[in-house]
C-alpha cells in the first residue's frame, strides 16, 4: 500500500491543478472505509474527488458518502465484480484493473517454469488498464468467468 500511496503522490506532485486535502489509512476493509470517509467529508466542506487504494475501501467510501447525500467522482483499484457494478450504475468513475488473479497466475506459470528450468525473466511487469463506463464489459463477469492472461501475452522470453 505504500507504493500506491506513493505513486499517487507523485502524480498529483506532477499534476497542476490537483491538491490532497486529507489521505486516511482504512485497511484495505469496507466498514473502516465508510467510517473514514463518513468522518472526512463530515468535516470538509468540498470534496472533488476520491481515490482508494482498493474496490473494497471504494464500496465503503460509496456507502458514507450515499449516506450523507454526497456524490464525488471515486476510483478504486483492482476491477472486482462489486466495483463493476458500481461502474455500471454510476456510482464509482473508474477502476484500475490491478487483479490479484492475473498477478498469481503469471506468478505460478513463473514458478512453474523456473522448477522445470526454463529461462524466467527476473522481472515481469503486468499490463494495469483503467476500467470505466467506456470499457467495463471485459470485468462484467464473476472472478470465475473471468480469463487469465497467457503467459506468451505478457511476457517477454529472456535473451
Amino acid at each position: 500500500s505504500q507504493e500506491r500511496l506513493r505513486g499517487y503522490r507523485d502524480a498529483v506532485r506532477d499534476t497542476p491543478g490537483i491538491r490532497i486535502i486529507a489521505t486516511r489509512a482504512a485497511d484495505y476493509q469496507q466498514e473502516t472505509a465508510r467510517r473514514v470517509t463518513a468522518e472526512l467529508i463530515a468535516r470538509l466542506p468540498r470534496v472533488d474527488g476520491m481515490l482508494c487504494a482498493n474496490d473494497v475501501m471504494a464500496l465503503g467510501a460509496i456507502e458514507a458518502l450515499d449516506a450523507a447525500g454526497r456524490r464525488v467522482p471515486l476510483v478504486g483499484v483492482n476491477a472486482i465484480p462489486d466495483a463493476i457494478a458500481a461502474i455500471k450504475s454510476g456510482k464509482i468513475l473508474a477502476t484500475v484493473d490491478f487483479d490479484a488473479m492475473h498477478i498469481s497466475s503469471i506468478a505460478t506459470e513463473a514458478a512453474i517454469r523456473h522448477l522445470r528450468g526454463e529461462p524466467v525473466p527476473a522481472e515481469i511487469i503486468l499490463p494495469v488498464r483503467i476500467v470505466d463506463a467506456t470499457n467495463y464489459q471485459p470485468w462484467d463477469r464473476p472472478l470465475e468467468k473471468r480469463e487469465c492472461p497467457r503467459w506468451e501475452d505478457v511476457v517477454i522470453a529472456p535473451r
